[in-house]
């Protein structure tokens, strides 16, 4: 049900904030421990809210979390093609997980170094094992709410 819905919001080109929200309140919480480890495809999910066209001109590509002390929160793809970290976009920094609550309920959470930003997470998909594949994120943080909306995101796991 929860992979079968992701794929039809992602299938919209403007995705109702409502909707989004829904989804992740039916979700599971992430846990670190089963995201850490891993490099992650992003792909922004266009409800208005500003980030998304930003993060388009970037050329965002994802987040690799190295392990759970250890994150290059912005992976972008560079001119000659190849996927790098883009600190310049973070003041800098990288970031880690923790365990944080969003909306009442603790979850696996990306902690910016250098901006007050923290990314949630909750688990859409797993694979036989029970490993998360596909994650749903939201941003949260001084300065990232617009005209009241999250800016909402979608994480697949690589390899």
């Amino acid at each position: 049900m929860s992979a079968a819905e992701l794929t039809e919001i992602r299938s919209l080109e403007t995705v109702p904030s409502e909707r989004v929200s829904a989804l992740w309140d039916a979700l599971e919480s992430a846990r670190v421990e089963d995201i850490a480890g891993s490099r992650w495809r992003g792909t922004g999910l266009d409800t208005g809210h500003p980030m998304f066209s930003m993060l388009g001109q970037m050329r965002w590509w994802g987040k690799d979390f190295t392990d759970a002390r250890k994150v290059d929160p912005i992976l972008v793809t560079d001119d000659s093609g190849d996927v790098v970290p883009d600190t310049s976009a973070t003041g800098g920094g990288g970031a880690s997980l923790w365990e944080v609550s969003f909306r009442e309920r603790p979850t696996a959470s990306m902690v910016y170094d250098r901006l007050p930003v923290i990314d949630h997470f909750v688990v859409v998909d797993t694979d036989a094992s029970g490993r998360p594949t596909t994650l749903l994120a939201v941003m949260n943080g001084r300065g990232t709410v617009s005209d009241g909306e999250h800016f909402w995101f979608v994480l697949d796991r690589e390899g």
